[in-house]
């Protein structure tokens, strides 16, 4: 019996300091990843609120607020839920008037940017208003664009925000071979095309960039020649849409004073 006992015992520490052994490794490889991944992986769940919203919105007049109104624009694998809580924020502001579309999966690039100037031109003939401003979401910016380029909207649109867009392409787009992947890498048809246009005559652009985001590479891609660039860093690509703080520069950044 004494050495039945001996051996449960010995068991019994061997599988302690096991545990031990595997709790501490676990610990340090946690301290190994670069604290940035970390971040963004515990902000994914937190963008759950974006499937309260239904995928498509009847576009309505609306209210004149004294602001042209507001279209958001989703990026990469989004949906026009993401920016249901910074257009909440916004609408406290005064906003009353904001619109998000939504692409449907398997869209191009360039599907987009038509489904989005034909949007912006029923906003406006809903709305009555000559002009109206874009936030745009990472890829969402890439998508305004190339929409207000291709499609001669510039005299439309008064202001285009971008957050986290990848407007010279990202390096991270070489790991994936899909046909939006492809097009979001510096050296593809569509980066090149939006490179050697200047940036739109009368549109005031906003380019928002943070060196903590990791779907940007160079961080500075997202930080566009003939725009207000503005550094958000720490903020990672998520934290444009869940953050209060980016909320608030956002509203900064539309400028209260612009009203008509």
């Amino acid at each position: 019996m004494d050495e039945w006992r001996s051996i449960i015992n010995k068991i019994g520490i061997a599988v302690i300091r096991t545990g031990v052994f595997i709790s501490n490794k676990a610990s340090e490889n946690y301290r190994k990843i670069d604290p940035d991944v970390i971040r963004h992986l515990v902000q994914v769940p937190l963008l759950g609120y974006s499937f309260l919203v239904s995928r498509h919105e009847k576009i309505n007049p609306g209210k004149p607020d004294g602001y042209p109104p507001l279209i958001f624009v989703h990026g990469l694998a989004g949906n026009r839920g993401q920016f249901l809580l910074m257009a909440g924020y916004l609408w406290l502001l005064g906003r009353k008037r904001s619109y998000k579309i939504n692409f449907d999966s398997g869209q191009s690039v360039e599907d987009m940017a038509a489904a989005l100037a034909h949007f912006i031109r029923g906003v406006r003939r809903a709305t009555g208003e000559k002009q109206v401003e874009i936030i745009a979401h990472s890829l969402g910016g890439i998508v305004a664009r190339l929409a207000i380029s291709k499609y001669r909207l510039s005299s439309g649109v008064r202001t285009l925000i971008t957050l986290g867009t990848p407007h010279h392409g990202t390096y991270h787009a070489r790991y994936a071979n899909t046909t939006i992947i492809r097009e979001l890498r510096p050296d593809s048809k569509i980066i090149k095309f939006l490179d050697k246009q200047r940036w739109p005559k009368g549109v005031r652009g906003v380019t928002f960039w943070s060196r903590n985001d990791l779907f940007v590479l160079p961080a500075e891609s997202a930080a566009l020649n003939g725009t207000e660039k503005i550094d958000a860093t720490p903020f990672t690509h998520y934290s444009y849409l869940i953050d209060p703080k980016s909320w608030a520069a956002v509203g900064r950044a539309l400028d209260s004073r612009q009203r008509h």
